[in-house]
């Protein structure tokens, strides 16, 4: 008997968008200098980032541009944004998304620093890895104790404190 592929299933990506060149906080913030300044944070998150500037920094990575990661960050399906981004009036996430995106954009940054790129970064980011107990970075960002872990580690790699 002959041995026939069966067909995959086809993993939804947001693909089509420009990618637009900066880091991924300045894009989710729009340009603001946010700084060290918490507090503009959590006013930036209160008052919801815009889906524009959350689709910008996702244009930035191809891990983020993933289905599941996509809706991860958003809170919303890659289909669902399509058809929002076709809106005339702006959409803003709300404030529980916008703290995620941030999140995520943030992770996004101090992984391409510590790993000096970012296809490295990426790939760290989607393994288990044994400093998280088998965890994945990428997943573990998603909860806000998760991603003070993440970022602790990264911040550590960065300025050569190695836990």
């Amino acid at each position: 008997m002959e041995d026939v592929a069966l067909p995959s299933a086809k993993v939804p990506r947001l693909t089509g968008l420009k990618k637009v060149e900066g880091k991924p906080v300045e894009l989710l913030v729009h340009g603001r200098n946010i700084g060290d300044d918490a507090m503009l944070i959590v006013h930036l998150t209160n008052e919801g980032f815009e889906l524009k500037d959350v689709v910008d920094m996702l244009s930035t990575s191809e891990l983020y541009q993933q289905g599941d990661v996509v809706k991860l960050i958003t809170g919303k399906s890659v289909r669902t944004i399509r058809r929002l981004l076709k809106e005339d009036e702006p959409i803003r996430l709300d404030p529980q998304q916008s703290v995620i995106a941030y999140q995520y954009a943030l992770v996004l940054e101090l992984a391409i620093r510590a790993f000096g790129g970012q296809p490295r970064a990426e790939d760290w980011m989607q393994k288990p890895s044994t400093y998280f107990h088998g965890q994945v970075p990428l997943e573990l960002t998603l909860h806000p104790l998760g991603f003070q872990m993440v970022e602790q580690y990264l911040v550590q790699l960065i300025y050569g404190v190695y836990p």
